[in-house]
């Protein structure tokens, strides 16, 4: 009766209302042909979030305060918790005091020794860790791909580098970051458009497909109808009545920081439960698991991983080493040695455009790596996004294999995936295929599929798909000449991995090390054949030699 209540309810709602834009202001003077007219347009005229002045200007490049940044985030997501007023000592009866102290109460906005200091403009290093905490963007991304990276804060560091992870951050077409200056108005609402696709600001139906996120913010709840978002989908914490998916396809994750519970019809998925109650669910594949591998017998032993316990598969190598087969290279401190006797290693590395961005006019010296001992590298050739699932090349994978290659270095190449079907596994290695075109290479392609949390848009997705994925990558490679890999860490390795069907495959495996490691071997159950044991080892011929952070890897040769 609930249901049919809140379906009434809403229906009646969406034939009188309609979904309407906000009436368009009238054109600002001083933003044609500026680098963010058509997101200043979209975030300003239609949907209302940063407005613009009296005088008909926007003013792009002009500064903000830390409180008036207060009032566009709070007018995005809609805060309904207000933390006391004697939080901060310079807001009581100050213009953005309720706003602020509505981001208090979110774990936005901190302050800065009890004060909120309103009045100062905002850095960009502020705003978007703001930003992080306001859409809790967070992950595992260390990498800074900036030349001022070392004058970024501490606190910025790990928001900022998943921000960049993910393509939110595209104002940086010099190579700095730029963190201690103020962040102008167009360089906020570039932000807020590469996050944000649509914004859903009234109940009424929506039916029109997105290809990216749509987030909602309407209080009183929304109906969408018959539609796929190709990106995530997300509630705001200001939304408080219904809101009902209807035959809804959602590429990436269901992200809701709201108190309601979504109701959902007609969703044939099974989706997966994240931290507060959100839901992501996963479209149908066409070609299902079953029709590209058989599940592999196991031993009837068990591995306990997070509390947890997880087949063995027969006929896959166990891990044999122990503690003593490595020490720290005392030529190089950053570097781990193999001084078993169970096979022969070669030490290497793997980079991406993160490292080309840390040189000089963004070119890797090869040969001064292969003089520091590099023996091979595998270069990533290219990525699907994490959250739309759109494909891309890696800006530099051509120059990185010409240049690897001409130094005598080993060269592989990996692709960052994000298949949830084995279609788009399939898609994945014939661009990874059309890409080597034209180029040699030595070494073997990997296939990387992560999945850090839940808005990765892989969350959700069976341990039957995930292995018909790594397989149908991997056949397509080797079909085509090449030898396959696959890369994961032990909760893929574990939890979404048949280990006895990918056997047939070499083996990536991250496990870093430092100098207070208790254990300097890799800890997997299941042998590997390359071990990714740092990212963050110094190399020459990359960024300055010395603080730019690298992948580092031993090739076990069996």
């Amino acid at each position: 009766m609930r249901k049919k209540r809140i379906l009434a309810a809403l229906t009646a709602l969406a034939l009188s209302a309609g979904l309407t834009a906000v009436p368009a202001k009238a054109a600002f003077t001083d933003t044609a042909g500026h680098w963010a007219e058509g997101a200043i347009t979209k975030w300003s005229e239609q949907y209302g979030i940063i407005n613009g002045y009296e005088d008909g200007t926007f003013r792009p490049d002009a500064s903000i305060t830390r409180g008036a940044f207060a009032g566009i985030l709070d007018r995005f997501l809609k805060y309904q918790a207000v933390s006391p007023a004697e939080t901060f000592s310079d807001t009581v009866g100050t213009y953005w005091e309720q706003q602020i102290l509505k981001l208090h109460a979110a774990g936005v906005y901190l302050g800065n020794n009890g004060q909120a200091l309103a009045g100062d403009t905002i850095t960009r290093q502020q705003a978007v860790t703001m930003i992080a905490r306001a859409f809790n963007v967070t992950g595992t991304s260390t990498a800074l791909p900036y030349a001022d990276a070392a004058d970024i804060a501490s606190y910025a560091q790990a928001p900022l580098a998943e921000m960049t992870a993910r393509g939110y951050i595209t104002d940086c077409a010099d190579g700095r970051f730029r963190p201690t200056e103020p962040i102008t108005r167009a360089e906020i609402v570039n932000i807020l458009n590469n996050m944000v696709t649509v914004l859903v600001q009234t109940s009424a139906v929506y039916s029109a497909p997105v290809e990216g996120t749509l987030m909602i913010n309407a209080s009183e709840g929304a109906y969408l109808k018959g539609m796929s978002i190709s990106g995530d989908l997300i509630v705001a914490p200001g939304v408080t009545g219904p809101v009902v998916l209807e035959y809804v396809t959602v590429g990436g994750t269901v992200r809701n920081f709201s108190n309601v519970e979504l109701t959902v019809i007609a969703d044939t998925s099974k989706p997966e439960q994240t931290p507060g109650g959100s839901t992501g669910q996963q479209p149908s594949a066409g070609i299902q698991p079953s029709e590209v591998y058989t599940p592999s017998p196991t031993t009837g032993e068990y591995i306990t991983y997070s509390g947890k316990q997880y087949p063995v598969y027969a006929g896959v190598e166990p891990n044999r080493f122990a503690q003593n087969d490595f020490i720290w290279d005392p030529v190089h401190p950053d570097r781990l040695m193999y001084v078993g006797g169970a096979c022969s290693t070669s030490f290497g590395i793997d980079v991406s455009a993160y490292q080309n961005r840390e040189c000089e006019n963004n070119t890797i010296d090869w040969q001064a790596v292969r003089n520091d001992g590099v023996e091979f590298a595998m270069v990533r050739i290219g990525l699907r996004g994490t959250s739309t699932g759109a494909i891309h090349a890696d800006a530099f994978y051509k120059q990185n294999i010409e240049g690897a290659m001409a130094a005598g270095i080993q060269t592989g190449v990996y692709f960052f995936a994000q298949a949830i079907t084995v279609e788009e596994a399939i898609e994945e290695a014939d661009f990874v295929l059309s890409l080597l075109e034209g180029h040699q290479i030595n070494g073997p392609v990997a296939y990387d599929w992560e999945m850090h949390d839940s808005s990765y848009r892989v969350y959700g997705t069976t341990p039957e798909m995930a292995t018909a994925c790594a397989i149908a990558f991997c056949r397509r490679i080797e079909e085509a000449g090449y030898k396959a890999m696959v890369y994961a860490g032990q909760y893929v390795s574990y939890v979404k991995y048949d280990q006895g069907a990918l056997a047939p495959y070499l083996s990536w495996y991250p496990e870093y090390k430092s100098a207070s490691s208790e254990k300097l071997y890799p800890t997997l159950y299941y042998r590997m054949d390359y071990w990714q044991f740092s990212s963050s080892c110094a190399i020459a011929g990359i960024g300055d030699g010395r603080t730019t952070k690298v992948d580092a890897n031993i090739r076990f040769n069996w």
